[in-house]
């Protein structure tokens, strides 16, 4: 299959499945963003009255979360129903710093150095090219911004693989078969995934059991891609060393992001044994310069998470622009 017919089948599904589509999107971005964007390595004055430019923003959750906080944000998509529904997102919260326009992540057309802040949330897996659209966004950042990869896990995602590659074997190139034949086979996964959208919609199960195409990368991976382009690691979510696993669970954020742990039992019984080893070590929550993990580290944690399972499907790595 080409890569254009690939991109559009991907783009297809969405245009029918605006993604993510959740019920309640700014209790959802609220859980988790204060301690994301701090185990990432950012402060407010990364993004407050900056120029950010959000990749593949689907139905504009994350657009809207930053313009709500003084960002001037751009949102791009390929899916026009995904933008219709983040401009009406946007638009209800009465937010005037947020546009969007329709665009390839492979192709951002933008001039070199257009934006502070350039960050992907689980898109580039989904592109017949996921370094190029990495190239793309380093390309439109400014010297000192920030760059925000987020993509699959092939550790977290292992177990769903096996799922994955059975009802594809069975489904075919038939999405909404595919996610029928989950919601047979695979009833406790379904039930957890709309659990954590909070959401009765199938919305969710399209994107895990639907999809076209993906791609799955390892933290060393990623890593690579940072040196290749010289970005400074700055931090990641989730936390890629134990040391930085403690701290993030000594931190007061870490209690409003403990409830998008509720559907997965294995992920909350983790997190409330971190808690407790976090004040057991008396973890600070002070400054904590975060440092690129050990090929040793980066071993320990990818096992971890192909423990944890779905949770952490997907993972984040940040990186400054060198000047």
């Amino acid at each position: 299959m080409t890569d254009s017919a690939v991109q559009a089948k991907v783009v297809e599904m969405y245009e029918r499945r605006p993604f993510p589509s959740v019920a309640d999107p700014f209790r959802k971005t609220a859980e988790e963003m204060e301690l994301r964007l701090k185990l990432l390595g950012l402060t407010p004055q990364d993004y407050q009255g900056k120029s950010v430019l959000d990749v593949g923003c689907g139905t504009g959750e994350y657009t809207s979360w930053y313009a709500s906080r003084g960002a001037r944000v751009t949102g791009i998509d390929l899916s026009r129903t995904s933008l219709e529904r983040a401009k009406a997102y946007a638009l209800s919260y009465g937010l005037s710093n947020v546009a969007f326009e329709r665009m390839s992540a492979l192709d951002l057309r933008f001039p070199d150095n257009s934006f502070d802040l350039t960050y992907s949330m689980g898109v580039l897996h989904h592109t017949t090219n996921p370094f190029q659209g990495f190239c793309e966004m380093v390309r439109v950042t400014r010297p000192g911004g920030i760059v925000i990869v987020s993509v699959y896990n092939k550790f977290g995602r292992l177990r769903h693989n096996c799922k994955q590659k059975w009802i594809n074997f069975m489904a075919g190139d038939d999405t909404g078969r595919r996610v029928a034949l989950a919601k047979l086979w695979f009833p406790g996964t379904c039930r957890r995934l709309k659990r954590r959208m909070r959401s009765e919609s199938d919305t969710i199960l399209y994107d895990a059991f639907g999809i076209p195409h993906e791609s799955q990368h390892s933290i060393g991976e990623i890593l690579g891609w940072f040196a290749r382009k010289r970005l400074t690691y700055t931090g990641a979510f989730g936390p890629v060393t134990i040391r930085d696993v403690l701290f993030a669970a000594g931190l007061p954020e870490f209690a409003s992001f403990e409830p998008s742990l509720e559907a997965f039992p294995l992920s909350r019984m983790a997190g409330r044994t971190l808690r407790g080893a976090a004040r057991l070590v008396r973890a600070r929550n002070g400054a904590h310069p975060f440092k690129p993990p050990s090929i040793l580290s980066r071993a320990l944690i990818q096992t971890a998470w192909f423990v944890l399972g779905f949770r952490f499907s997907i993972f984040s790595l940040a990186g400054r622009k060198e000047q």
